[in-house]
């Protein structure tokens, strides 16, 4: 309240990885943004997480906070021709100028991943492992496969 009412300023308290926190503090987060009998927001909540965070939020001891919930956004995973892109672009980054991956293997990496890019980094790696491990001079779907059972 010191900051906002005495400095003018606008606090926002911002939770990445809210899917993770336990029941209990749903409850807490709730306390919090009761000042002042909702008069006015002293503290707005910001809640990133995983698709469980709604789940979450769904529990006896969350619906307070729930209820408080004015908006909500889901990030949808991006198309094909957009992975491929993606991919190209971090290989160049790392000073790559041609494309490592064939179209099989962005296939797989899209439809494994979902269009979700840290899915995406996690079996492109491994798919890029997977090909050296081979001497391959390209990532194909069968990498990408191997890959996903490692990581799985």
């Amino acid at each position: 309240m010191e900051l906002t009412l005495g400095k003018k300023m606008k606090v926002v308290l911002v939770i990445d990885e809210a899917s993770l926190l336990r029941l209990e503090v749903f409850a807490e987060l709730h306390t919090l943004t009761q000042f002042e009998q909702d008069s006015k927001p002293w503290l707005p909540v910001v809640l990133a997480g995983q698709a469980n965070l709604v789940k979450n939020l769904h529990y006896r001891t969350s619906m307070p906070l729930a209820t408080r919930v004015v908006a909500r956004s889901h990030l949808k995973g991006d198309d094909q021709e957009t992975m491929a892109a993606y991919l190209k672009h971090h290989l160049s980054i790392a000073g790559v100028s041609r494309m490592l991956y064939d179209d099989t293997a962005i296939t797989a990496i899209h439809q494994g991943s979902g269009g979700l890019y840290r899915k995406a980094n996690h079996l492109a790696r491994g798919a890029l492992i997977a090909a050296a491990k081979t001497d391959s001079a390209s990532v194909n779907a069968e990498h990408v496969r191997v890959a996903a059972t490692e990581l799985l």
